[in-house]
């Protein structure tokens, strides 16, 4: 479970620079944290009716961490 939530292998895109790096680099600080927001809530919403309730828990937490990781590389404007 853990790959899945932490770094689930799909979402690496050039080596090992994952799909959620390139989206905190698009966007700016602001949008940054409505973008985890709203997918923390996503996942909080549907626990268990697609993946694993806890697996969709702590992919709901990750976004927290995902936020703090990546907020220093969002975009200025």
């Amino acid at each position: 479970m853990s790959d899945q939530v932490k770094q689930p292998p799909h979402y690496l895109v050039l080596g090992d620079l994952e799909a959620i790096e390139v989206i905190a680099r698009s966007l700016t600080a602001e949008q940054w944290l409505g973008y985890c927001a709203g997918n923390k809530i996503k996942y909080r919403l549907r626990a268990g009716k697609k993946d694993d309730l806890q697996q969709d828990i702590a992919k709901a937490d990750e976004y927290e961490l995902l936020y703090e990781k990546f907020k220093e590389v969002c975009k200025n404007v």
